[in-house]
């Protein structure tokens, strides 16, 4: 008897970066954002962002128009979280990027991992590479700062189901020219955590990726 779950690490992502304004109402203006509920972006700016906003955050977007969004520090894929906020303007030009890390899949309990890698939007010459990050710690790293003693997390080795080879994991994987869909089996020792990282893409107006973790344990 088999038993299997899927869940989400990257939802058609892209390295998408803008500048922005906000506002005491709370809302953030940035004409033509791109952004969907439940994107994950990080901020950064030239002096001082808005009082309310951080750097090193990760937020999740709440889409008001095409050219308005709200911000929230809870995870929200539907855009009903709670808003941080914003009590002034801040100074400097601010910038959001979708943050090209995933969402952290807890493993631990599952014998069979199978990674889904499908890329959409792709064109002649669009590139994009992801690499995988696995840790065996129980409570998650930081995938989002450099490995270290401190936040254990290392890429791991793939094998492509449809041929059998191996991906090292520093080297990750490309997809090139056209959309496909990947499958692989993720080749580890007693992982609790895996996440998904875009490490390089050519073209962030257009081409998404999206990685799925299949969980299974057969009886």
């Amino acid at each position: 008897m088999s038993t299997q779950i899927k869940q989400k690490i990257l939802n058609a992502v892209t390295r998408l970066t803008a500048t922005f304004t906000a506002a005491a109402t709370d809302i953030i203006t940035s004409n033509a954002h791109g952004l969907s509920n439940g994107d994950r972006i990080e901020l950064t700016t030239t002096d001082t962002l808005p009082a309310g906003l951080a750097t090193d955050t990760i937020y999740y977007v709440m889409v008001i128009n095409a050219n308005t969004f709200k911000l929230s520090i809870d995870k929200t894929l539907d855009g009903t979280g709670t808003a941080v906020d914003i009590t002034d303007t801040g100074t400097g030009t601010h910038t959001f990027t979708i943050t090209d890390v995933g969402e952290p899949v807890l493993c631990m309990n599952y014998r069979h991992k199978q990674l889904v890698l499908s890329t959409t939007g792709m064109g002649a010459g669009d590139t994009i590479t992801v690499k995988v990050q696995g840790s065996s710690e129980e409570t998650p790293p930081d995938f989002h700062k450099a490995k270290s003693s401190t936040n254990e997390w290392d890429y791991i080795q793939l094998v492509d189901l449809e041929d059998g080879s191996t991906h090292d994991g520093d080297t990750g994987i490309t997809f090139a020219d056209s959309n496909d869909l990947r499958k692989f089996a993720v080749n580890d020792d007693g992982l609790f955590w895996v996440n998904v990282q875009i490490t390089a893409q050519s073209d962030v107006s257009n081409t998404t990726i999206t990685a799925e973790l299949a969980l299974r344990n057969d009886y």
